[in-house]
């Protein structure tokens, strides 16, 4: 596994933006954009294809797909690990392709498979790459402890990695990268692996770095995740987005709205109802609330156990990518 530091290795020194660089970035309103990216490895897997994202400034945009989607690729490409096969991506108005050095300078990136190292401490890590940014020493430790606080790792600042649980090291990454000031924050899977006390002082701490004008892209398989903190969010499977759009879109390009949830056998679910089983569970999407109140109703007078909710993302989702490869 690779760890953080070796990632920021293959960087070259950062410095502060110049001028011309903040008035580059001033004039910009997108953080990223993709013009169709596309990357084929050597063994011939289609990784992208074609790829358009559009990421504003000052959002939350997350990415979500199947494994082997394309995901980690077009991550590994806008914070130039990863050079595309076709197509080029701009952050902040730099190419990711022409002016790699450029780009490096306003990122920060949290990769999926992340390792610490062990005799670093989580103030090492947070200090460390907010002082990699050019902050003075004392800008960073201002922010190396507002990120540790946000992420409810300060009290165990100073103890080793190597004495840390899996969900503490992985929490002291990315405070890393919140400490580093960054304008655009990158971050593969930040919550895998995370219990979900710690995933919700996570997203509270991405949200609040939004709020103050940063800007976030993430993947991510946690579909819960996606749907609490993304301004906006991208599809993506076998490297095509099948969509892009804020909760609200996506959730309208399927005709069901809500679902009723039914433990045991029953012969009244109609044939044309859209039905998953799972043992002796049925979930029935149904077009409205009114066609799941009514259906709740039948099922309780056969002595069924059977609750209605909206759907939820993660509905969609397989809805959309299932459809695909049927």
């Amino acid at each position: 596994m690779r760890s953080f530091l070796s990632v920021s290795e293959e960087f070259e020194e950062t410095t502060l933006p110049s001028t011309s660089d903040m008035q580059m970035m001033t004039m910009t309103v997108e953080a990223v954009v993709a013009h169709e990216l596309s990357k084929v490895y050597k063994n011939g897997v289609k990784a992208l294809k074609n790829v358009m994202i559009s990421v504003k400034k000052g959002e939350l945009f997350t990415i979500i797909g199947p494994n082997g989607a394309g995901k980690t690729t077009f991550l590994r490409i806008i914070s130039t690990q990863l050079t595309p096969t076709k197509g080029d991506a701009e952050v902040l108005g730099y190419s990711v392709v022409k002016e790699p050095k450029m780009v490096r300078k306003h990122i920060a990136v949290v990769p999926q498979d992340v390792a610490a190292y062990g005799n670093y401490t989580p103030w090492d890590y947070a200090c460390y790459f907010a002082q990699l940014q050019g902050l003075s020493s004392s800008e960073s430790k201002r922010l190396a402890r507002k990120a540790l606080e946000a992420v409810e790792l300060f009290e165990l600042r100073n103890r080793v990695c190597n004495a840390l649980s899996g969900g503490e090291k992985k929490r002291a990454i990315i405070a890393s990268a919140l400490s580093s000031n960054a304008d655009v924050l990158m971050l593969d899977e930040p919550s895998s692996g995370l219990d979900a006390v710690a995933r919700i002082s996570v997203w509270s701490a991405l949200r609040e770095i939004v709020q103050e004008g940063k800007t976030i892209l993430l993947t991510t398989h946690i579909m819960e995740e996606a749907e609490m903190i993304s301004d906006r969010l991208a599809i993506i499977d076998q490297g095509i987005i099948i969509t892009c759009g804020n909760l609200k879109e996506i959730k309208q390009l399927v005709k069901e709205r809500f679902k009723v949830v039914v433990r045991g056998k029953t012969d009244v679910i109609d044939s044309n109802y859209d039905v998953v089983k799972f043992g002796d569970k049925h979930i029935i999407y149904v077009k409205n609330e009114d066609e799941a109140s009514e259906l709740v109703r039948k099922l309780l007078k056969d002595d069924l156990s059977a609750e209605a909710a909206p759907v939820t993302l993660e509905d969609v989702f397989v809805k959309l990518v299932r459809s695909r490869n049927c």
